[in-house]
């Protein structure tokens, strides 16, 4: 059982590290507070912190961020400088959102 736990780690670890090559700094060529998820393919299964959110924040070019947890109720109103971080019941990250 700790062989699985330790490949399912090191495949994660490996996953993140291919990923991050192609992280882009894109947020500077699209409109300003407008919501692009081009960084996002390398951080999930990550903790929320409050500091790990505001760093994807500003990254994704957002205006707003909203951590979405399960069980809660939220708008469903688009808006298009509003990144969505959905996160498990433990707070860890399981997706990215723009809308």
């Amino acid at each position: 059982m700790n062989t699985l736990f330790n490949m399912k780690k090191t495949i994660i670890a490996c996953l993140v590290v291919l990923g991050a090559g192609s992280v882009q700094a894109s947020a500077s060529e699209q409109e300003p507070g407008t919501c692009s998820l081009d960084f996002a393919m390398t951080k999930i299964l990550h903790a929320a912190t409050p500091e790990f959110v505001e760093s994807i924040r500003q990254r994704s070019g957002a205006t707003v961020v909203r951590v979405e947890r399960p069980g809660q109720v939220y708008t469903m109103e688009y808006n298009a400088d509003r990144l969505r971080v959905i996160v498990n019941k433990n707070n860890i990250i399981q997706g990215y959102m723009c809308g």
